[in-house]
């Protein structure tokens, strides 16, 4: 009886409905009947996720080192946004670092809130993906013509001056670099690209002063100056040690002699591009270092504390300084702390203060610690903060998790060894039983009540899911595995009643668990490969069709192409091909060894058929069995441009090695042709090529067109006709009938660039349709019509192998699981 999992068939399911293909069996991580789906679409590292409840359907979060942020519907796993968290610096042309992902409500609308290295904090609406504003800086209150106003500062560091009675912005001032005071007036700096800086009055927006280009300095007599040139007027000269003009002329303080020299040193200095001048007094100074201008003369820069931050204390509550893209002020009342309730599906509710309670009340700056720990306290979780990048390593800081467990507060607070430690949050005495099973460190926490208990779930380094229950302290159910890198984020929520885990991983997904599931005997978890499946090949084994795959872990197993089932025991063996064949009435795996020696071995037993043998190759690349005038052959294709022809009745060599290529043979295929057995070839010389193998000789010209490497070539029977299909590095897929020796139709596009999975297999209506790999993607071409055979295919790792089964299905090697594709509609 065909086994099924709708599980492992949602999650292969492309983003687009209805599917075409379904998976009839995987072994491994894919068929643990608790991963619900693997969301594959970051180009990057996934280092943080967060779930919220939008228009009322569960989505996830997931923030990635590719600059993204991506929406995804829970149930589906459509991809419904794509968000970029942080435009680049103009200046710099680098993205701020993001630091923190987190979801909020505020007065009932849901908040993607991205925090970012720089200190700025980014909002988004998950209903549209479109910006939703950003938690401004606040750098100074102050009282101008007689109005409470807040300044803030934005990410693209745009100063705002807002009214902080009615929220509404009355001046803008872009580029601000500093703010200070001038002859009682507050001011602004800015320093557009150009690097013309000018002051602003804040409260009447005019520009005060002048602004000059400047060359200097240079020194005079010990004295600092900078010379100004106006069009029509002669290089004033300004002494910036007393910030006053000096002279009018640079003539006027230097003989003819001295004055050429001066010019060609300050055309040669940089320096100073930039003075502003106020009342006849040099004020500000700007220079082409990356730092902020230098301020010199009476301006006198507002001293801030602790720098920038988005949050403040305003009457002893924590409060945020909230820009709508609509340009007004809002302020938000934050939770006071961590522990706080929370909503169902882990996302904070947020409530906005009414103007009127905030008028003219004063706020206070929080200290440096609120950059880091905003996020945290607005989801109530600690989510795989991204702290640092040294060189190519991305460090993640591991954090605790607060919760209330009964009417307890307790901090779940991970050690350096993988285990967890319940503590009570107030005194920090032990509060259960620490959880151990991690082998490695624990990068982030979260928790879900499930009934009356409540579930923990903890990402680690040692790319395992774990789910503990922390009223026994013990671990539910095995590890949850699937991640290919350390798991770096987790949040919970709910969904239609069921517990459900969602993890970010280095490995570019982020996957879907149902942590509240059992393993039952139809779900159990299929023991495999536990490395990369190099080669998948097809057989028949006691009656019943098989698979065999041979794994980068030296193993060669036997699948029951049904069932799922292993047929035998694994044989010990290191592949670089492999091929199966039929020699004496019993099914053998026929494997190239690395060092090029040729294997035969009976699958039912494990028995060798002969001695290892030789190949003469350097490294056999490719392998196809045949028959011969009733005989087992086997053809190896080798990095010597030969392919060898063997008897594997005797194991020796049935004839002359064929030669022709030019260039190293990647692939190898056998067909039938007017009733002689023949092979066709691919090399890196571009051309497909045709062997009579009872005579050893060439048939007809090489098939050209391929304008880069053949990488890959199968047989079939399109109608009457013989034909192959080869697949090249040039993104194209092309069809030959092997009787004329001509391309059939126009080359398809293949888009999978030089991969070498290909599989051709008859569907019970007549039509052939090709599989080919691109990398975590299996895609599918009718090659009778021309035109895609159905819906693509995502699988949670890259495929390294193809086959064709019986019935119109695909074997298929993924990361280190099989699976068995078949038509689904």
């Amino acid at each position: 009886m065909t086994e099924r999992f709708d599980h492992v068939s949602r999650e292969v399911t492309s983003l687009h409905e209805p599917a075409s293909w379904r998976v009839d069996w995987t072994c491994g991580s894919a068929s643990d009947p608790r991963l619900l789906r693997s969301l594959n679409g970051h180009d990057a590292p996934v280092v943080a996720v967060a779930t919220a409840v939008v228009d009322g359907r569960p989505v996830v979060v997931s923030a990635s080192r590719d600059a993204t942020v991506c929406v995804w519907d829970l149930a589906t796993g459509e991809r419904l946004h794509t968000l970029t968290a942080a435009p680049p610096d103009p200046m710099s042309s680098l993205s701020p670092e993001l630091v923190a992902l987190a979801t909020v409500v505020v007065d009932g609308q849901p908040l993607v809130l991205t925090c970012h290295i720089d200190g700025t904090a980014r909002m988004w609406d998950p209903a549209t993906g479109r910006s939703a504003g950003e938690l401004a800086l606040g750098l100074a209150q102050m009282v101008l013509d007689g109005r409470h106003v807040v300044l803030a500062v934005q990410a693209d560091r745009t100063l705002g001056v807002w009214d902080q009675t009615t929220g509404s912005r009355l001046g803008v001032f872009p580029w601000m670099v500093d703010i200070g005071v001038l002859d009682g007036r507050e001011v602004v700096v800015t320093c557009p690209p150009d690097h013309q800086t000018q002051a602003w009055d804040l409260a009447t927006g005019r520009k005060v002063g002048e602004c000059l280009a400047a060359e200097g300095p240079w020194t005079l007599e010990g004295r600092d100056i900078a010379v100004t040139e106006e069009e029509g007027q002669a290089g004033r000269v300004w002494d910036l040690d007393r910030h006053v003009l000096l002279a009018a002329d640079l003539r006027e303080l230097l003989a003819d002699a001295e004055y050429e020299h001066a010019v060609s040193a300050l055309a040669s200095a940089d320096t100073v591009s930039t003075l502003t001048v106020v009342d006849g007094r040099v004020v500000v100074l700007d220079t082409h270092y990356e730092g902020p201008p230098e301020l010199v003369g009476d301006l006198v820069p507002v001293f801030m504390p602790y720098g920038p931050s988005p949050t403040q204390t305003l009457e002893g509550r924590s409060v945020a300084l909230a820009v709508g893209v609509d340009h007004t002020l809002r302020f938000w009342d934050l939770p006071t702390s961590p522990m706080d309730s929370t909503g169902p599906d882990g996302t904070r509710s947020v409530r906005s203060i009414p103007l009127e309670a905030a008028a003219g009340k004063e706020l206070i700056k929080g200290g440096p610690e609120d950059l880091v720990d905003l996020a945290s306290l607005l989801s109530a979780r600690t989510n795989s903060l991204v702290v640092a990048e040294s060189g190519w390593e991305i460090q993640v800081r591991a954090a605790a998790r607060n919760l209330v467990l009964g009417d307890t507060p307790v901090s779940l607070v991970p050690g350096p060894d993988g285990t967890v430690t319940p503590l009570h949050t107030l005194d920090r005495t032990a509060a259960g039983s620490v959880l151990t099973g991690h082998t490695d460190r624990v990068w982030a926490i979260d928790t879900v009540p499930a009934g009356t208990r409540t579930l923990a779930v903890t990402t680690s380094r040692d790319r395992t899911v774990r789910v503990w229950d922390l009223d026994t302290g013990e671990q539910e159910g095995e590890p949850l595995t699937g991640h290919t890198g350390q798991a770096w984020g987790v949040a919970t929520t709910v969904v239609d009643g069921r517990c459900v885990a969602v993890t970010a991983g280095e490995d570019h997904t982020v996957r879907t668990w149902d942590i509240t599931a059992a393993r039952g005997d139809g779900g159990r978890l299929r023991a495999g490969h536990t490395e990369s499946v190099l080669a998948v090949a097809t057989a028949v084994f006691d009656s019943v069709p098989v698979i065999v795959t041979a794994g980068a872990d030296h193993t060669v197993r036997t699948w029951d192409l049904t069932t799922g089932s292993q047929t035998c025991d694994p044989l010990n063996a290191e592949v670089s091909a492999m091929t199966t064949a039929v020699v004496g009435g019993h099914p053998v795996v026929v494997t190239a060894a690395p060092d090029a020696t040729l294997h035969i071995v009976e699958l039912a037993t494990g028995r060798a058929v002969h001695r290892p043998f030789p190949s003469g190759h350097g490294r056999v690349l490719a392998m196809a069995s045949t028959t011969l005038d009733g005989r087992p052959v086997a053809l190896t294709a080798g990095s010597d441009r030969v392919v060898g022809v063997w008897d594997l009745t005797t194991g020796q060599p049935l004839a002359a090695p064929l030669t022709g290529h030019s260039s190293r043979i990647t692939t190898v295929a056998t067909a039938v042709l007017d009733g002689r057995s023949v092979a066709v070839t691919g090399s890196w010389d571009k051309t497909v090529r045709l062997w009579d193998l009872a005579t050893g000789r060439q048939l007809g010209e090489p098939l050209t067109g391929h304008t880069d490497w053949v990488t890959a070539v199968a047989t079939a029977t399109l109608g009457e006709a013989p034909i192959a299909i080869s697949k090249g590095r040039d993104r194209t897929i092309r069809l030959w009938n092997l009787s004329t020796g001509q391309q059939i139709r126009d080359p398809q596009a293949a888009e999978s660039g030089s991969g070498n999975t290909l599989a051709v297999s008859a569907m019970a209506d007549g039509r052939l349709v090709a599989a080919f790999g691109d990398d975590r993607t299996v895609r599918f071409r009718d090659l009778t019509a021309g035109c895609p055979a159905g819906t693509d295919h995502l699988l949670p790792f890259p495929v390294h192998s193809l086959a064709a089964a019986p019935g119109g299905r695909f074997a298929v090697g993924f990361g280190d699981e099989v699976g068995v594709l078949s038509r689904a509609s």
